[in-house]
């Protein structure tokens, strides 16, 4: 939960955009914006950027303020129970955490431009009457503050679901870690004299604690805190040894863990300590002096323990563990910025391997984009993939963004490391020892079959790599092509040339053109002639290739002049980029909300994936969203013109969009889908 839920107005939050799961170092994150609760997607987790790992750094610091210093005065005022009057340090600690967290309040609110809130008064009022209460004749009452501290503290400090386990156990750690914190705090602030014969005695005017107590309470805390944290990690990860040192989440992980555990050895050995004190003073001195180095180490380590527990549910979670059969998305950073790494269909075998930039460019040459800091017509220059003893560079395949690469995993494989020439980071894989990979993954239709399963990822649905689309001619993708076919008919083209290729879907599409054709009086041919229209009905990579040789051969004769039109699984920005201007039978807008809804999810899940009709279907069946229109002519055209408004750079085209530095637009009324008039 976002600080900012409980500090602003019922409805808005601040939520961070997100995107990859990370897997090294830091590298450019994504920004924050303002939106309403009730219209929010869940936003994915956050590339790498610097020690917070892409999220909000100002959110972030003041979370950490706040609910670190909630926990404190929480825990000063819960340990009362056992430790009796408070003495002056431990008030005087108290207060400068009281003032912090209102002071991370107040800044919130006024950061994010939100009037105050009576949550916000609420906070402040309890938050304020713990110290307070402190230096009353009856400090005991300042527990009762502290319990509305402390529920306030696993709101904010749990993530997930209530009554989920990650929930449960986030909010089992905020106690713990409070009443760790308190504890602590309250041992660091007792003196002891130093002297023979002398006992704990606290530094205030109130006379004696009971610091036996408040050490059995640091230790039980302590204790709990660390299996809570064990287990906040085994179900949420990290799940590689890797993401441990390497992710802002990993490594708030590990503190989460190891700061409880080494107060509770750290107050285990001032016990021992002071048992172990010979009867002379100057023993007791030097036991006191370890003591007290103890304890304050020991406070310092509860208060990181909470402080990194509160950024866990700030920082973008740590990318599931490699399973086999299932699409491996995660982000990179070799130094030079943030790559998006996808591999499939992680099977023993051949497995495609896509790595691209935030801000890819779709240029020339084979139709890939650049990536960062190359150009267009080259595959990124120095970029390999290495499995075992095998060195793979990526290259590109034209109608598809990014580079690839083609690589023989073998079974039992444990990671595969992918490196610029000058930095390597290892990224684990888990392929199994099944080889079932579904016809198609690895091959020429591979990119396609990876973004169908993006798709699904992006609405939060299985990751397993099945059935290709290019295995299959979707009824809609048939119907579509047909009403294409009558409506060239009706239009006075004299002849179709068709471009397909051996793939399933192709056979199929290329089948139901001829039949719908031939009962329409069409000539039919392989080869465009100067009045024919072309239909292109191959997969990405022969239909860039088709498009590319047609432009070439037009500007040498006249070509295809009754138009190119594009089997609908063919609009994206890889195949569009190597043509003048095309039209697609397609039966949604690029342009209406449910497409660009599909759009900005995958942007933010996968940075530098470029949009398909096999990704917006994958992604419309698991999010329940249907298609109903009929099939309409789209005419997809470049332009000179940026593509969204508020762009601050108006010669860069929208990266994320359907047709990069062009326009997808609507040209007619809806196709005639009616069955075809028997032939004579």
């Amino acid at each position: 939960m976002s600080v900012f839920a409980t500090l602003l107005p019922h409805g808005a939050a601040l939520v961070p955009a997100g995107g990859l799961l990370p897997a090294g170092p830091a590298g450019a994150g994504p920004a924050t914006v303002i939106t309403t609760v009730a219209g929010a997607a869940p936003a994915g987790p956050a590339l790498a950027a610097g020690i917070v790992d892409g999220a909000p750094p100002t959110e972030t610091v003041l979370r950490l303020v706040l609910l670190t210093a909630l926990a404190v005065v929480a825990g000063t005022g819960l340990v009362r129970v056992l430790s009796g009057p408070a003495g002056r340090a431990e008030r005087v600690v108290a207060g400068v955490a009281a003032l912090a967290a209102v002071s991370a309040a107040v800044a919130a609110v006024t950061w994010s431009g939100a009037g105050t809130s009576s949550w916000t008064l609420g906070l402040v009022a309890v938050t304020v009457a713990v110290p307070a209460l402190l230096w009353t004749s009856r400090p005991v009452l300042a527990v009762v503050p502290a319990v509305a501290v402390t529920v306030l503290l696993v709101m904010q400090l749990a993530a997930g679901s209530p009554g989920s386990v990650p929930y449960l156990l986030d909010a089992g750690y905020a106690v713990a870690g409070a009443l760790l914190a308190g504890a602590v705090v309250h041992l660091f602030a007792t003196r002891t004299a130093g002297a023979p014969g002398a006992a704990d005695v606290v530094d205030g005017e109130h006379g004696t604690g009971r610091p036996g107590r408040v050490r059995v309470l640091a230790l039980v805390a302590g204790v709990a805190a660390t299996v809570l944290a064990a287990a906040r990690v085994a179900v949420s990860g990290p799940f590689a040894l890797v993401d441990l040192p390497g992710t802002g989440y990993g490594r708030a992980a590990a503190v989460t863990l190891l700061a409880p555990a080494a107060v509770v050895a750290l107050v285990v050995a001032e016990t021992l300590v002071s048992r172990r004190a010979g009867p002379s003073a100057r023993e007791r001195v030097r036991a006191a002096a370890v003591r007290e180095r103890g304890r304050g180490l020991a406070a310092v380590a509860a208060v990181a323990g909470i402080g990194a527990a509160t950024l866990l549910a700030a920082l973008p979670a740590p990318a599931p563990a490699a399973v086999p059969g299932q699409a491996l998305l995660r982000g990179l950073d070799l130094g030079s910025g943030p790559l998006t790494l996808a591999v499939a269909p992680m099977r023993p075998g051949p497995n495609l391997v896509q790595l691209t930039g935030e801000d890819v460019e779709i240029t020339g040459g084979e139709g890939a984009a650049a990536m960062p800091g190359h150009d267009g017509d080259a595959a990124p220059a120095g970029y390999v993939v290495r499995a075992g003893d095998r060195e793979v560079p990526f290259v590109q395949r034209a109608g598809a963004p990014g580079g690839w690469a083609l690589v023989d995993v073998p079974a039992g494989t444990g990671s595969i490391t992918v490196s610029d020439g000058a930095v390597s980071r290892s990224v684990p894989v888990d392929v199994g020892d099944e080889r079932t990979a579904p016809e198609g993954s690895a091959g020429a239709d591979g990119p396609e079959c990876l973004s169908a399963v993006l798709g699904r990822i992006t609405a939060g649905g299985d990751p397993t790599v099945g059935t290709c689309p290019s295995e299959t001619l979707d009824p809609a993708d048939e119907q579509a092509l047909r009403a294409t076919v009558r409506s060239l008919a009706g239009s006075g083209v004299p002849g179709v040339a068709l471009a397909a290729d051996a793939s399933p879907r192709s056979r199929a599409a290329a089948g139901a053109v001829r039949a719908e054709a031939t009962a329409a009086g069409l000539r039919l041919s392989e080869r465009a002639g100067a009045d024919d229209a072309l239909l292109v009905l191959s997969g990405w990579q022969g239909g860039a290739t088709t498009l590319r040789d047609t432009t070439v051969a037009a500007v040498e004769r006249p070509t295809a002049l009754g138009g190119i039109y594009l089997a609908p699984w063919l609009l994206t920005g890889g195949v569009l980029a190597h043509t003048p201007g095309v039209l697609l039978p397609l039966d949604f807008g690029p342009q209406e909300e449910i497409p660009q809804r599909y759009v900005r999810s995958l942007s933010v899940v996968a940075p530098g994936s470029s949009p398909s009709v096999a990704g917006l279907r994958a992604w419309a069946a698991e999010s329940g969203v249907r298609f109903d229109e009929p099939p309409a002519l789209y005419g997809a055209a470049p332009v000179s013109v940026p593509m969204t408004s508020g762009d601050d750079d108006h010669h860069q085209p929208n990266t994320a969009a359907w047709f990069p530095g062009g326009a997808v637009v609507r040209i007619g009324g809806p196709l005639d889908t009616a069955p075809p008039a028997p032939t004579p």
